[in-house]
């Protein structure tokens, strides 16, 4: 299974940040851990990379059965 979440604009109405420092956005899909490059801290922060996640069901005979596991682990 690969997956390749699109990333659309990150506002924060009302949210003041102290520090001026660079930052960045980190994402946990599937147990795998990504970060993007830093930003300067200036809303809507517009990430143009493209982070892939993949990971294979080793169990899985077919899609129904990954999507089972994947349900499994939600609930």
């Amino acid at each position: 299974m690969k997956g390749s979440p699109d990333s659309p604009p990150v506002t924060c109405p009302g949210v003041f940040l102290p520090e001026k420092h660079d930052i960045y956005l980190s994402v946990c899909i599937l147990g795998q851990y990504k970060e993007t490059e830093c930003l300067p801290p200036v809303f809507p922060l517009l990430f143009h990379e493209k982070m892939l996640f993949e990971k294979v069901f080793e169990s899985a005979v077919d899609p129904a059965a990954v999507t089972e596991m994947l349900e499994s682990k939600c609930n």
